[in-house]
């Protein structure tokens, strides 16, 4: 049994948009700007710590 080229094109298509995909992510939350936001996030376990003492 053999598939047809389409099956192959549409399975390199999906590779290539879910790399890109990744990547994209990838580079957005590794943005400069993003990174007071994300220090804010990774405090909120200790404040909470704090405020129940």
């Amino acid at each position: 049994m053999t598939l047809s080229p389409f099956w192959g094109n549409l399975a390199g298509v999906v590779t290539v948009a879910s790399m890109l995909s990744f990547i994209g992510i990838w580079i957005w939350v590794w943005n400069a700007r993003h990174k007071q936001k994300y220090d804010a996030l990774a405090r909120i376990p200790m404040d909470d710590e704090e405020q129940s003492q």
